[in-house]
């Protein structure tokens, strides 16, 4: 079974894809699910501190336009109706009231942004001190994500090299195996999971690495933990569903005989 547990629609602000689109290229690709993940962030990462309003004006958008797909596509393919939130434990209240919109599948909980400073994407990366220094503190925001216990799995564990990378810098995540191996444990004990983000397979240039890699799905899984979702971030139709097969074939390498995927909040575990 292929489900792509992370994709975008143009109800998120970076993507231009409508859903009818991206429907129709995953069943074109023999996609057996996927689970739409608009963005919604609670904080306006180029202004820190701003509050953010697509959470609100997005979402009755993003459940109507999900109705309409399934009832043109039928039965060809399951869709779910999820929701990437990002910089939870930077507004915790606002992130309840997210999270308890009963149409949701799927919580993918994010971090784009760390407390004072702007989105990975639009920072500048001056030297490797730099960079590290901003790992320490993903890495704890990450961890009161944790602990928040808001989210089903956390996304793209060592998202910032996607960025940091293309500045000429590589920050390994394992390099700090204290502070993951504490986040890790928090979410193995509440049942929560992370995701094997394949967009990183995709970017050319660039270092063409899962996000995570295999060290830190071991690591994952010596920690207990048990839930991990396969998705590939796609923000066109082109990019749905790609890599998976390669996510699926790092799980097993990881240990792991299944995937998992959500459905009103609850896992399902699914064979590889």
């Amino acid at each position: 079974m292929r489900f792509d547990m992370h994709v975008h629609s143009n109800v998120s602000g970076d993507s231009s894809a409508r859903m009818a689109d991206v429907v129709g290229a995953a069943i074109d690709k023999g996609l057996d699910g996927l689970c739409f993940t608009d963005h919604c962030d609670l904080m306006n990462c180029e202004v820190p501190g701003k509050k953010e309003v697509h959470c609100y004006t997005n979402w009755a958008r993003s459940y109507s336009e999900i109705a309409r797909v399934r009832a043109s596509f039928g039965d060809r393919i399951e869709l779910l109706h999820g929701m990437e939130l990002a910089e939870i434990a930077q507004d915790p209240e606002r992130a309840e009231q997210c999270a308890n919109a009963p149409e949701l599948d799927f919580l993918l909980g994010s971090v784009h942004a760390v407390t004072g400073y702007k989105d990975f994407y639009y920072l500048d990366y001056p030297d490797l001190h730099f960079c590290r220094n901003l790992v320490d503190l993903y890495l704890d925001e990450n961890i009161r994500l944790a602990e928040l216990n808001i989210m089903d799995a956390v996304a793209h564990v060592s998202y910032y090299n996607r960025y940091m990378s293309q500045h000429g810098f590589w920050v390994d995540v394992m390099d700090y195996e204290e502070k993951l191996r504490h986040l890790f444990e928090i979410l193995a004990r509440n049942g929560k999971g992370i995701e094997i983000n394949t967009s990183g397979l995709r970017r050319n240039p660039g270092p063409n690495r899962a996000i995570p890699e295999l060290p830190v799905l071991k690591l994952f899984r010596e920690c207990g933990g048990e839930v991990v979702t396969t998705g590939s971030d796609a923000h066109t139709a082109k990019h749905v569903g790609s890599h998976l097969g390669e996510a699926q074939e790092l799980l097993r390498a990881a240990g792991f005989g299944y995937m998992t995927v959500f459905r009103k909040r609850k896992p399902d575990f699914i064979s590889l």
